[in-house]
C-alpha cells in the first residue's frame, strides 16, 4: 500500500508541475483530473481494488486538505518516500476538513526554471565543442553562455542558427537523463533561445514542432549530435 501511494504521489507532483506550475491549470481542476483519471486499475482482485482506493482517497484528502503542505513538497527537487510517508503521517493525524466548503487554495508561486542538470567541466566543454561545430547557434558560443543558458540565468538568451539541429542536442541530453523532460516549457517560459533575426523567442510550440520534424527526417549531422552527447557519459 505504502509503494502504491508514494507511486501516485510522485507521478501527482510531475503532473502538477507540468498542468498547474508551467501550465497555469486552476489547481482544483489539476485534483480533479488527477483523482478521475487514477480512480481505477486493471486488477480484478478484491484487496487491491480496495487498496487502490483507499491510496486514491488519500491522496484527495492531501491534495484538497493539505495543499499548503504537499506544494512545497512538489515544488522542491525531490520527492522521497520518507515525504511521501511524512504527508501520510499528517494526513492521518490531522482533522477532517470542515463539510461547509473546499479550502481556498491560492496558485502556487511559479516555480524556479531548471533543467535539473549538473554537468562536469568537461562534459560542458563537450556541449560547447559540439555547438559550435555544428552551427547551433548564430555565434561562436563559450564555456560561459552555455552555463549561462543551463543555469536559467535571469535575462540571458542567445540566437539560434538552426533551431532542429538544437532540439536534438536537448533530446540526445534527455535520453542520456543529463536533464529533465521539462526542458522545452523551460526554454520557452525562460525565453532563452531568440529567432535568428533576433526579434522574437523561441515557443514551447516551434520547439516541439522542430523536434518532432527532425525526429522524422533524421540527417547526418543530427545523428553526429547524438553521438557527441552520447560520449559524455564515457
Amino acid at each position: 500500500m505504502a509503494n502504491e501511494l508514494f507511486a501516485l504521489l510522485t507521478e501527482a507532483k510531475t503532473v502538477y508541475l507540468h498542468d498547474v506550475v508551467l501550465g497555469g491549470k486552476q489547481y482544483h481542476r489539476y485534483v480533479d483530473d488527477f483523482v478521475n483519471g487514477h480512480r481505477y486499475i486493471d486488477c480484478d482482485h478484491a484487496a487491491c481494488r480496495n487498496c487502490h482506493e483507499m491510496n486514491i482517497h488519500i491522496v484527495k484528502g492531501l491534495l484538497t486538505e493539505c495543499a499548503s503542505s504537499v506544494q512545497p513538497c512538489f515544488a522542491a527537487p525531490d520527492f522521497t518516500f520518507n515525504e511521501c510517508m511524512k504527508l501520510k503521517r499528517m494526513y492521518d493525524t490531522s482533522e477532517s476538513l470542515s463539510p461547509l466548503g473546499p479550502p481556498r487554495i491560492n496558485r502556487p508561486a511559479a516555480l524556479s526554471l531548471s533543467f535539473g542538470c549538473d554537468f562536469t567541466p568537461e562534459q560542458m566543454e563537450g556541449i560547447v565543442a559540439c555547438a559550435n561545430t555544428y552551427h547551433l547557434f548564430c555565434v561562436s558560443v563559450r564555456i560561459e553562455d552555455m552555463e549561462a543558458l543551463f543555469a536559467c540565468k535571469k535575462g540571458f538568451s542567445i540566437r539560434v542558427n538552426n533551431i532542429r539541429r538544437v532540439v536534438i542536442l536537448f533530446d540526445a541530453l534527455l535520453e542520456n537523463s543529463f536533464i529533465q523532460s521539462r526542458w522545452q516549457n523551460v526554454l520557452g517560459k525562460g525565453a532563452f533561445l531568440q529567432s535568428k533575426d533576433g526579434t522574437r523567442s523561441v515557443s514551447v510550440s516551434t520547439l516541439s514542432s522542430a523536434l518532432s520534424s527532425i525526429k522524422n527526417n533524421m540527417t547526418s549531422v543530427a545523428y553526429s549530435i547524438r553521438k557527441v552527447i552520447d560520449r559524455l557519459k564515457e
